[in-house]
């Protein structure tokens, strides 16, 4: 739908709040296949929507800009088959980016690559949202990396959506058990950068008071599964923590 190539049969198609009839007024497509012509050159290449709606001379210019920000300086008038897998994705995206849409839209960029360029390839992305200024809507089954790139992700169980949120609400609070599934058990464990101090806190402490023996404390320590204790005067008020891991 989003590319234009099937008509919606019922419900709206909305870009930015307002119903939209031709899709790629707003959309730019860069399939999972980079898709470059083999016989024309990479400058050819990225100013393809250029030669097409009749402005080349400016698509050009403005290509030529970008070439050291995507990493292709020198290889204007190089061929596709002179540039690694990571480069010919690279050169795919400007050419992407270089079409007049709100939205861009990518499927599976780097799914066919390696797993290092891959990686490789996703920080890079992350660099350049600042210059892109516009919305980016990637389609990936590696939920690793929706959680590295996203703001927000969108995931659907056999034509609906049944959860959209941040990558933070969807690792701690999976609205059911696809969603859990898909995501992977741990996974939160996986990405420390959305673990929070309330996260891993006890909400019931063990406590011991400060008449206690040590031999006592151990005990407590033992038939509780902790390594510490919280030390308490007859007011529970605070003293101090017990920390006996050595001992045990």
């Amino acid at each position: 739908l989003l590319t234009g190539v099937l008509k919606k049969e019922s419900g709206s198609l909305l870009a930015n709040g307002r119903e939209i009839s031709h899709p790629a007024e707003h959309f730019a497509y860069m399939p999972q296949n980079d898709l470059l012509f083999p016989w024309k050159n990479i400058l050819d290449n990225v100013c393809l929507y250029g030669r097409i709606h009749g402005f080349l001379k400016e698509a050009r210019e403005e290509a030529l800009k970008h070439f050291p920000a995507f990493g292709l300086s020198g290889y204007e008038y190089k061929y596709p088959d002179a540039l690694s897998g990571g480069m010919r994705q690279r050169a795919a995206f400007l050419r992407t980016a270089l079409c007049h849409a709100d939205i861009l839209l990518l499927d599976e960029p780097f799914g066919a690559l390696d797993v290092i360029t891959r990686g490789e390839m996703q920080d890079w992305l992350l660099s350049m949202r600042e210059r892109l200024n516009r919305t980016v809507l990637l389609v990936t089954h590696d939920m690793d990396e929706a959680i590295k790139l996203a703001d927000r992700i969108c995931i659907i169980q056999s034509g609906h959506i049944v959860q959209c949120d941040t990558p933070e609400n969807i690792l701690k609070h999976p609205a059911n058990q696809y969603v859990s599934t898909f995501i992977g058990e741990n996974r939160l464990w996986s990405n420390p950068g959305y673990i929070r101090a309330a996260d891993i806190m006890r909400l019931r402490p063990k406590t011991v008071n400060r008449g206690r023996t040590v031999l006592q404390a151990l005990q407590m320590m033992r038939q509780g599964g902790v390594d510490s204790l919280l030390m308490v005067d007859e007011k529970e008020h605070l003293l101090g923590v017990v920390w006996l891991t050595e001992l045990m």
